[in-house]
């Protein structure tokens, strides 16, 4: 019996066929990312919560946090042609919405979102 790495045996459903390239961790990745811009849209819109800097800074290290750990990771792995076609089509989607928030971010004073993965000055 030989050896099959995690990888190959994990891609390998019922039907013994491969599935499409994914991965792993992708698709909670993308979660994440649009949690964060849907709670950057809370966070903008509602000028208490905006004026309140405790909650701003809080929020800031979330968000920057997932901006240059997870996004930088799905653009590579989107550059590479890694992702699945579902996470294709999510990531242009996140990718549409990080353009949509960036004036919001820059306005609250935090990162401003590069979905291209170059990072502002």
């Amino acid at each position: 019996m030989g050896f099959c790495g995690w990888s190959a045996r994990r891609r390998r459903p019922a039907g013994g066929e491969p599935e499409s390239a994914a991965v792993p961790g992708a698709a909670a990745d993308l979660d994440l990312l649009f949690t964060q811009v849907r709670q950057l849209r809370e966070l903008a819109g509602d000028p208490e919560q905006a004026g309140d800097a405790d909650r701003v800074y809080g929020f800031s290290i979330r968000w920057g946090a997932f901006l240059h750990g997870r996004l930088p990771r799905l653009v590579r792995y989107d550059r590479r042609g890694a992702l699945g076609p579902a996470e294709r089509d999510r990531f242009a989607d996140l990718c549409a919405e990080l353009r949509d928030v960036a004036p919001l971010a820059e306005r609250l004073g935090l990162a401003v979102p590069r979905p291209d993965g170059e990072r502002r000055r």
